[in-house]
């Protein structure tokens, strides 16, 4: 390009800038003529109005359409405010600029939208200012109207078309034939300036007003009023905003009427729906029709709502919402397997005595062995349990509590056998959480099958499986039994202060009681709900021990089964003498004179015997024997086997039946059930001598046996069989009546009104081994009770599944409410059948008959 040219050229770009100012100073004058006339328009169609305005009102609230004569009156108006303005220029915000202060059509309705397109705020002002031209809308549309036009008057616009002159020339676009103006609606007035910069809204927000639709969307049996200009003159207006926008613009688009879109220039009109039509097109009906508000997001689906109903629904959701985090937090009940996990199955607690690491097994935990007494070897053999109370005692660092604790010295009644450790003071816990919160209910098991042994059984071995089923933290604590557990001599008794001898197994469990009572908290369990669980020997222990001022406050429920009725009630005097058949044996083990006494053994030379050699000189007399019928007074009756239990002035200082009367006027501290079997003291050695006398006429045998007992000298032969039958179950039924229920029911007699008694009556099939005989039918043999309670049997038949449920019902009932469930409601009695239901009785069949004939408890059994 030559010199010439350049020069041309710059001189011509310093003419038309020069003009630029020129034409800004016309724009701002004509754009003030039109604010008196838009004015005057305004206050003429207000009056319109007013006469139409309950008119108006009613077709609104109905969510009717507007009414031909009012589009013809709007459209009539739009062309008398169209023909003043006599350059017919296009209003602002008739063409989108691309990427630019836009706001989306229905065309793009279903495009991913543009994260960077905004609002057309020029659309927005354009349309406030044809509204308050055409005079349409009430006194408010004209107040935004003018507001519109105010936030965004002729410096803005000025500085928008600078900047649209600024940007690189687009490519050429085709206009449609006629130039769009929006349709005028009374709410368009009201339409909101939304902030270019902020979020997008939708296009069916009620809120913001009518949607920005193309032609092509329209609704095709809405008429929507269009101004159409002539075609010459708005030819020529939209070349000539065009050129001054800096647009280079084909004719060729002003011949068509095809709306399109290139590089986002696009002509618009404004919807003509009311909020009303809004409402009805969101249900289905109106405008778009039924396809279109399907298409809205659910948001928008909500917004054309009316508000009350909006409201409505989410007070509605947040009280749910409310309810449902309420529930959460109260309700389990519990989060089982919870606690201090190490390497994903070891548990951490805090006993007082230090740390211990438990075991978790079946989603709960398993702590095993854990010390709660000093070890009662040496010195402290034959004294009463030593608590833990001295950082001596304890351990160092973490008590590894995995593997089964050591049980203590005992003779086992199977094989009578001798087993077991001096070092044996130490308990199990089975909890489902190691947490302080939502403590459990405590079950604490104490049994044995005789004071000799059999604390080992099966029977008495609880779970983390069924601690967590039951939600009940198991305790199971080892205690003394036998000569090392209950042995009274005058020797000890001068060697302790205060001087007295016995009862040490009954001091282990009183100490294990007071551990639980300071430490099961830390397990999970509840030191105020402590039941405490007796089988046979351990439930003539329990039952001594409630009796104990001791034991006060350490137990709050006590459940006895198959236990004796038999309790101390002679001076310790007549109790050491009672040991000197057992002295005299051991005197050659103490090295002493041949010729001394066996009085004078010293408690040093006792504590220095073998384990083994004192159980093995333990006279016969002393273990336990098989039940059987009472043998005739004449031959000295049944014989009389060792008791146990003493009075030693510390634990047990009177008769339990006096410290039972008490309770009655006093109140019972205590929530205690007593039971039984029907058949506790069937046994197989009974059965076997029976059969072995002549198989062919058992029943033959067992009117014989009858005849030779107590029963026979009596002259009650008969009264026995006609009440029992001549077969094995009615004899077994027979014995353990006179041993072992009868005398339970007499003793829950003494007791309060508040203690129960039951009888557990479900002939239950039990195996037993290859030396064994098996009965010819299953019956409620000993311990079925507790089997069904610990879960260590299992039912065969829906009969026996049924039996399990009840006896696990009626005990886990009274275990967390301190109350038997049974059906009748109105039972006032406190005998209880357990069969396959709980049977409530006023009274057990025969034993007011035996009790009358002075057999119960006379010949009641022993452990």
């Amino acid at each position: 390009m030559s010199g010439v040219e350049v020069e041309k050229q710059e001189k011509t770009e310093e003419k038309d800038n020069k003009t630029d100012d020129k034409k800004e100073i016309e724009e701002e004058e004509r754009e003030k003529m039109l604010n008196e006339e838009n004015k005057k328009q305004t206050e003429e169609a207000k009056e319109k109005e007013d006469k139409e305005k309950v008119v108006d009102d009613k077709n609104e609230a109905e969510g009717n359409k507007v009414s031909t004569g009012e589009v013809e009156r709007k459209r009539k108006a739009l062309e008398e405010a169209t023909k003043k303005d006599a350059k017919g220029h296009i209003p602002i915000g008739g063409i989108r600029m691309p990427g630019f202060l836009q706001r989306r059509s229905k065309a793009e309705k279903g495009k991913e939208p543009d994260p960077e397109e905004g609002v057309d705020l020029l659309e927005e002002a354009g349309a406030s200012k044809a509204a308050a031209a055409a005079g349409a809308g009430a006194g408010e549309a004209a107040g935004a109207g003018a507001g519109a036009r105010e936030g965004f008057g002729p410096r803005c616009q000025r500085s928008l078309r600078r900047m649209v002159t600024a940007l690189p020339k687009v490519p050429k676009v085709t206009l449609p034939r006629g130039v769009a103006v929006p349709a005028m609606r009374p709410h368009l007035a009201s339409l909101k300036l939304a902030n270019p910069f902020g979020r997008k809204k939708k296009e069916h927000d009620v809120e913001a007003g009518p949607t920005v639709t193309s032609e092509e969307n329209a609704a095709p049996d809405e008429t929507t009023p269009v101004q159409e200009a002539e075609p010459a003159a708005a030819a020529a207006a939209a070349l000539a905003k065009a050129k001054e926008a800096g647009v280079e613009i084909m004719p060729d688009a002003l011949k068509n009427g095809k709306d399109v879109d290139v590089d986002g220039m696009e002509t618009v009109q404004l919807d003509a729906e009311e909020k009303g039509d809004a409402e009805k097109g969101a249900s289905g009906g109106g405008g778009g029709g039924a396809e279109g508000s399907k298409d809205l997001p659910l948001l928008e689906r909500v917004r054309a709502y009316k508000h009350k109903t909006v409201a409505g629904g989410v007070i509605a959701f947040l009280l749910a919402l409310i309810i449902i985090i309420s529930v959460a937090v109260s309700g389990p009940r519990h989060d089982f397997a919870r606690g201090p996990i190490a390497d994903g199955k070891f548990a951490l607690a805090t006993a007082s005595c230090g740390p211990v690491q438990g075991i978790l097994e079946s989603g709960a935990y398993t702590f095993r062995g854990i010390p709660y007494a000093r070890p009662p070897v040496g010195k402290l053999r034959w004294q009463p349990a030593q608590p833990l109370d001295n950082l001596e005692h304890c351990w160092n660092g973490t008590f590894l509590a995995h593997n089964s604790s050591n049980f203590c010295w005992q003779i086992f009644p199977e094989d009578q056998s001798i087993n077991g450790a001096e070092d044996c003071l130490t308990l199990d816990v089975f909890t489902p959480q190691v947490s302080f919160e939502n403590p459990l209910p405590v079950v604490v098991v104490v049994g044995s099958e005789h004071m000799t042994g059999g604390s080992t059984t099966p029977l008495l071995q609880p779970t983390a499986k069924l601690s967590r089923a039951k939600e009940v933290v198991f305790v199971r604590p080892n205690f003394r039994l036998g000569v090392l557990g209950f042995l009274s001599t005058s020797a000890l008794t001068k060697s302790a202060y205060p001087p007295t001898s016995g009862n040490y197994g009954l001091s282990d469990i009183k100490l294990a009681l007071e551990w639980v009572k300071l430490n099961i908290e830390a397990f999970g369990g509840d030191p105020n709900s402590v039941t405490v669980l007796g089988y046979r020997a351990g439930a003539t222990l329990v039952t001594a021990l409630t009796s104990s001022p001791a034991a006060k406050g350490l137990m709050k429920r006590v459940w006895v089964t198959s236990g004796s009725a038999d309790f101390p009630g002679r001076p310790l005097s007549d109790s050491q003498n009672d040991s000197a058949p057992f002295l005299a044996r051991l005197q050659n083990q103490c090295n002493e004179n041949s010729n001394s006494s066996s009085p004078g053994l010293t408690a040093d030379c006792l504590r220095s015997i073998e384990v083994e050699d004192l159980l093995e000189a333990m006279p016969s007399e002393w273990r336990p024997t098989t039940p059987d019928l009472p043998a005739p007074v004449s031959t000295a009756g049944m014989p009389s086997t060792h008791q146990w239990l003493v009075l030693d002035g510390d634990i047990l200082r009177t008769h339990p039946s006096e410290v039972w009367e008490k309770w009655e006027t006093e109140g019972s501290p205590l929530q205690i059930v007593i039971g039984a079997t029907a058949h506790a003291d069937a046994t197989v050695e009974l059965y076997r001598n029976l059969t072995d006398a002549n198989a062919n006429v058992f029943e033959q045998n067992i009117t014989s046996h009858i005849e030779n007992s107590v029963l026979g000298e009596l002259n009650l032969t008969k009264e026995a069989i006609s009440r029992y039958n001549a077969t094995w179950p009615g004899l077994a039924s027979l014995v353990s009546d006179i041993r072992t229920v009868c005398p339970l029911n007499a003793l829950a007699t003494k007791m309060p009104s508040s203690a129960y008694f039951y009888v557990a009556t479900f002939p239950i099939s039990v195996s037993k081994s290859e030396d064994e005989l098996e009965y010819q039918e299953p019956l409620a043999e000993l311990g079925i009770d507790v089997a069904a309670i610990m879960g260590r049997v299992e039912g065969a038949t829906p009969e026996e599944r049924r039996y399990i449920t009840a006896m696990q019902q009626l005990f886990y009932q009274f275990v967390r409410f301190g109350e038997l469930h049974h059906s009748s409601d109105s039972y006032t009695g406190r005998v209880l059948v357990v069969d396959q239901d709980t049977l409530p009785k006023i009274e057990y069949p025969n034993c007011n008959f035996w009790i009358q004939k002075d057999l119960v408890p006379r010949f009641g059994h022993r452990n």
